[in-house]
């Protein structure tokens, strides 16, 4: 099927959120838990055999494994598999010694050789769907995973991807909530229960027969099988919409893309801007953008106290007297504009709605003001919800709600993005925004710090050949920029925000933004 199916499928069914499958989906786990199931029931069964005077045959795993584990709870699979051989056993509990001659028992020794055999052969991840999860996220579609693992944390911290994912719904909370195992649809249910949307807002992607069946059987408005093992029509006859043996992760004709330009990079593979002002330049006037906390001022915990230095307003003084330079900021422009203090500087607050420059310039683009009574309300259910959780911190903005859970502790931020994602399901004039360690409630409108920035360079008159627009950012949010300055500008990157990035060059912290300020001056004014 030509790829752009499915994203046009994601389009036409208004699809708000991605439910993935943890083995076979997103690791190459499965591969492992196959070896685990097939060394524990082979030497049981032939251990049964010969008490027996019996002869078992030996579990398959191109046929057993797929038809009677694949995608179950552990026990569930215990006893699937048992039924296969005409065998039943005492349930037993969790606590049985691996070995046990109960459902439990083996179910446990199964577990033990997973981990040994995870431990000596390493986790590998599907890079197609990884890199479709950190591209969806960026157009703002809620994440979950889930599994019938109880070893799925573990997994997804292993593999350095738990940061991806919103909500995740293991075999651990499972048990604790009784959730019935694939095919039956709770697991999925459940996931989109704790990202706030219907079923029919969400799309499933599995790999197993069991799962597809779940995904159908919950009614969600698309089921995507991921089809490892060449069994296509297999996975279309349990329920999938579409069948795809690879995500497919670039295309021109995406329409929830954030550019059309290939080449994003993880950021610490990026060159430095350090010493390339001339390089960067080409002999052009530069028009500056500035994200503000994490590129004027590091990062912390409070943003009240990201103070400016009197150096760093000193530089971007000296530097606004050479060529303009405007603040870009996800925070309220009279906040920035206040924090900053200089009057020959452009503020873009609310990342972009709001903005303002000297002589009394002062504009509202993108139609923000409508959104206004929805954030009024979020906000009030938002304080209401969170007040009892330590460390939550709802800052309301003229145009946004940032819920920040930077200082909530680990165990506490699913419940703090659980609230902010029900509290956002509620109203259609609100969408999501990741940052880092914050979840912004902003604007469902099509407008956002790239956009800004080209309305700038536009009404200031600075779309012609002898300028050169350059961005320099550190946020998630700022990638829409890099983006929009493709093929016109340089963008850079400063440290890191975890996703692959858009930008060219990248600037370690403030002290080197601070450096390449200063460079950028002399090399300016000559």
């Amino acid at each position: 099927m030509p790829y752009p199916s499915l994203y046009q499928l994601l389009e036409h069914k208004r699809i708000k959120a991605l439910i993935f499958d943890l083995d076979g989906v997103i690791t190459q786990t499965a591969r492992v838990h196959a070896q685990a199931w097939k060394r524990m029931f082979d030497a049981y069964l032939q251990e049964r055999g010969k008490r027996e005077g019996s002869i078992y045959e030996p579990l398959r795993i191109e046929t057993d494994y797929r038809r009677h584990i694949d995608g179950m709870p552990r026990y569930d699979g215990v006893r699937n598999f048992l039924k296969s051989r005409s065998i039943t056993l005492p349930e037993g509990t969790p606590e049985d010694e691996p070995g046990t001659e109960t459902v439990a028992g083996l179910g446990n020794l199964k577990n033990v050789y997973f981990q040994e055999l995870l431990q000596e052969g390493g986790l590998e991840v599907y890079p197609d769907t990884i890199a479709f999860i950190r591209h969806m996220r960026r157009q703002g579609y809620r994440t979950a995973v889930i599994s019938a693992s109880k070893n799925c944390k573990t997994i997804l911290e292993a593999a350095g991807i738990e940061h991806l994912f919103e909500v995740r719904v293991d075999g651990v909370l499972s048990v604790e909530l009784g959730l019935k195992g694939k095919p039956a649809p709770d697991i999925f249910l459940e996931a989109a229960r704790r990202l706030a949307v219907k079923p029919e807002e969400a799309a499933v992607f599995e790999d197993a027969l069991a799962g597809v069946a779940a995904g159908k059987a919950g009614g969600f408005a698309l089921v995507v099988g991921i089809d490892r093992t060449n069994e296509a029509d297999e996975l279309k006859a349990h329920g999938a919409d579409l069948v795809l043996q690879k995500i497919p992760i670039q295309n021109d004709t995406m329409k929830h893309t954030t550019t059309n330009q290939p080449g994003r990079q993880q950021g610490n593979t990026l060159p430095s801007a350090l010493n390339k002002t001339s390089e960067l330049l080409q002999g052009k006037t530069p028009a500056v953008f500035l994200d503000y906390d994490g590129c004027l001022t590091p990062i912390v915990k409070d943003p009240d106290k990201a103070i400016l230095s009197e150096s760093m307003r000193s530089t971007l003084q000296e530097l606004a007297e050479a060529c303009p330079v405007a603040v870009v900021s996800g925070r309220d422009r009279a906040n920035v504009a206040k924090l900053v203090q200089l009057d020959n500087l452009y503020y873009a607050g609310s990342h972009g709605f709001d903005i303002s420059g000297p002589n009394n310039m002062h504009t509202e683009p993108g139609g923000a003001a409508a959104a206004v009574p929805a954030l009024d309300k979020a906000q009030e259910e938002l304080k209401e919800r969170l007040q009892q959780v330590e460390g939550a911190l709802v800052e309301r903005k003229r145009y946004a709600i940032a819920v920040h859970y930077r200082n909530v502790p680990e165990e506490q931020v699913s419940k703090v993005l659980d609230v902010a994602n029900e509290v956002l399901s509620k109203y259609n004039e609100l969408k999501p925004g990741p940052g880092k360690k914050v979840l912004e409630l902003k604007p469902n409108l099509d407008w956002h710090k790239g956009k800004a920035v080209h309305w700038l360079l536009e009404e200031l008159g600075l779309n012609k050949p002898g300028i050169m627009p350059l961005y320099i950012g550190d946020d998630l949010t700022d990638e829409d920029a890099f983006a929009a300055l493709k093929g016109q500008g340089v963008s850079i990157l400063v440290g890191e925000h975890g996703e692959e990035t858009a930008a060219d060059y990248r600037l370690e912290d403030v002290e080197e933004v601070q450096a390449f300020l200063k460079a950028l001056t002399r090399e300016v004014k000559g």
